[in-house]
């Protein structure tokens, strides 16, 4: 079942942020370059939910408020932070304590919570900044401890001890799920007294077993196998300080003796194990057991437990779905665990971790658990697998704060962004971290765009400007995508001019705009795609679509997208005309990779001159060559003279918007 979720953020004055409302899903991926406000978003939510604050920790002062406020505490400036949880209807424990924080958000029912940092004035006039923290919009409906019991958050943070969390008795997950189990102090007896008499560990009882296994399971679940083996070893004869005390153990060995990355791995698997929704228990006492089964319906106990050699009761590992979902029904109706729910926040997971273990544990934490999880990372490696629907991005705003985009109000059609996925997964989801995209429809572009940006005096790499060669013509994902994120683009497009020949119906390609007759229809092909994209993304608003060629192209120019009159190789020869040097080293760069003879050498050269430019492009088609591979050869050689005007428009434009 999946849990309940922040839905919606509202931040203002408070150090990065300005003025914020973002609308969130159930799992975010949330991205940005260093210094832009990842770690400050998180310790925005943590000011409400993190029970392990105290209430100093939870006192701001005026470092705290966004930097564009002049003397904010002497101008009476207030900080203020809300989120609006969604999704928790089926939590009992959840409904009970946070009932007087219902609103109405976006035509759903929502609970919201505040924090607010604002002045007071006593009696006798002396002014004082306090917190509050309330439900609803109601002041006087306190969120407090008790009410973060049911409903917290919980951090793992990048530069995180590991090592120090495992071996400390009170933060130690291992001693966490163990305490949810409630185990016999006759049993822990039994234990020291037996350890006492042989030395050795006796950790013969159920709830250990279970717990092993259950560490076990979602350990090897995240690695994809089951080849690894993690064991607890008691160090303690106290019955009191046994559980305290038992120390983890990965092959027989002790975790702190192995690689700081599985060390990683397996305490975010521990984590998770707590965090998982205890409705369906993986264990039960015999006394547990046999009241349920004097319950109605109890016959699902008897399908889906297995009595142990002690007596009491293991969930079987292999159970079908209708199983799953009838013995939810049931254990929700017949014992409710009435626990509160824990956000789990993970600032940089990919931390001591392998490319291949990065996105092994992020397929788990985000793909494959229920809890709702915020997850910041640099990682292209995650970034690259990430659902276009979970993406955060935080990003420079003119006033050198911080603005937020998410994608997950943006509305999807289905399948509409398979190709963009694909992309980012090959590309390893550079898009994301870029401070502006040239997007182009071919491998020709990717090779030699950034050669002419070099030529123009405008390194791409040096302003963060990358090329994404999306191999067709349908960029209405990629600017739906980027324009949600609010990361410049440009589109780089062929014009793909044609005509229709006199008493015929078909539109025929190929053709230089010389050749045609006055009278014959003709038209681009790239301006009807780039119009149909325009209109319905709204890119122009009110502004209607002109009747002119030129000045459609205009238009389409002052939005970043550029459009050439042929194809990208086409327009270059043609933009080279006249140009002796630039088309010396074309025909130059033909000669030396044709596998043709010199007859077919000799037309080339002549066809360039007579300006036969689509039967230039043919002969780079074949002959052994290809576009890409011209085009990747041509990049080591060209000159300023190879630049047609389109594109070079294109660099400027885009290099103004990252200067802005």
């Amino acid at each position: 079942m999946r849990s309940l979720y922040i839905s919606r953020v509202v931040i203002r004055n408070y150090r990065n942020f300005k003025d914020v409302d973002i609308r969130l899903g159930h799992k975010q991926i949330i991205i940005g370059e260093n210094n832009i406000g990842k770690t400050n978003f998180i310790r925005a939510l943590q000011l409400i939910l993190d029970p392990t604050l105290s209430d100093e920790d939870r006192r701001l002062d005026e470092s705290d408020f966004n930097n564009t406020l002049a003397n904010p505490m002497e101008n009476d400036e207030e900080i203020e932070i809300s989120i609006y949880i969604s999704n928790y209807r089926g939590n009992v424990a959840v409904l009970a304590m946070l009932q007087g924080a219902t609103v109405r958000d976006n035509d759903m029912e929502t609970l919201k919570i505040t924090y607010r940092f604002f002045p007071h004035t006593d009696d006798n006039g002396n002014k004082e900044y306090e917190y509050v923290i309330f439900m609803q919009d109601d002041v006087t409906r306190i969120f407090g401890a008790a009410q973060r019991k049911y409903l917290n958050i919980k951090v793992i943070k990048a530069l995180r001890d590991v090592e120090g969390e495992m071996k400390n008795s009170r933060l130690s997950p291992v001693k966490k799920m163990l305490d949810e189990y409630a185990i016999d102090k006759a049993e822990l007896e039994r234990i020291a007294e037996e350890y006492r008499k042989s030395g050795e560990q006796i950790l013969n009882i159920d709830e250990i077993e279970d717990l092993t296994q259950n560490i076990n399971k979602r350990f090897n679940a995240i690695l994809g196998n089951g080849e690894h083996n993690v064991s607890l070893q008691a160090m303690e004869v106290d019955p009191t300080k046994v559980l305290s005390s038992l120390k983890l153990l990965m092959e027989n060995r002790n975790a702190a003796d192995v690689s700081l990355g599985w060390n990683n791995i397996l305490y975010i698997s521990m984590i998770l194990q707590t965090l998982q929704d205890k409705t369906v228990p993986t264990f039960m006492r015999r006394e547990k057991y046999e009241e349920l089964m004097t319950r109605p319906d109890s016959d699902i106990l008897s399908a889906v437990y297995t009595e142990t050699a002690n007596g009491n009761f293991f969930l079987d590992e292999k159970i079908t779905e209708q199983q799953k979902e009838d013995i939810y029904a049931f254990m929700n109706l017949n014992a409710p665990t009435y626990k509160g729910t824990t956000i789990l926040v993970i600032e940089e997971p990919e931390a001591h971790l392998h490319p291949v273990n990065q996105r092994l544990v992020f397929r788990d934490v985000i793909q494959k658990s229920n809890n709702s999880v915020l997850l910041t990372t640099h990682s292209t490696h995650i970034t690259a697998i990430s659902p276009i629907n979970s993406i955060v991005h935080l990003h420079s705003s003119k006033d050198g704060g911080t603005l937020v985009h998410a994608t997950a109000s943006m509305p999807m059609d289905e399948g509409e962004f398979l190709d963009v996925e694909r992309y980012l997964d090959v590309k390893r989801g550079e898009i994301y971290l870029a401070k502006a995209v040239i997007l182009v429809e071919g491998i020709a572009e990717e090779y030699l765009v950034p050669r002419f940006a070099e030529l123009l005096g405008k390194s791409l790499d040096e302003k963060g400007i990358i090329i994404c060669n999306i191999n067709c013509t349908n960029f209405k994902p990629y600017v739906k995508l980027l324009r949600c994120l609010d990361v410049p683009y440009a589109v780089i497009t062929d014009g793909d001019f044609y005509h229709i020949p006199s008493g015929q119906d078909e539109r025929e390609y190929h053709v230089m705009y010389d050749d045609v007759s006055d009278d014959e229809e003709c038209g681009y092909l790239g301006l009807e795609i780039i119009k149909r994209m325009v209109t319905e993304l709204e890119i122009n608003g009110a502004t209607p679509i002109p009747d002119s060629v030129a000045e459609e192209d205009e238009l389409y120019n002052s939005y970043g997208i550029f459009l050439g009159n042929y194809t990208f190789e086409v327009d270059m020869m043609e933009h080279c005309h006249g140009k002796k040097k630039a088309t010396d080293i074309i025909v130059g760069l033909f000669n030396e990779l044709t596998t043709g003879k010199e007859a077919q050498k000799a037309n080339f050269k002549r066809e360039i001159e007579e300006e036969k430019y689509w039967k230039c492009l043919k002969k780079i088609e074949s002959n052994g060559i290809g576009k890409g591979r011209f085009a990747q050869k041509l990049a080591s050689r060209c000159c300023k003279e190879h630049i047609p005007g389109y594109i070079k428009s294109a660099i400027e434009y885009i290099y103004e918007k990252v200067d802005k």
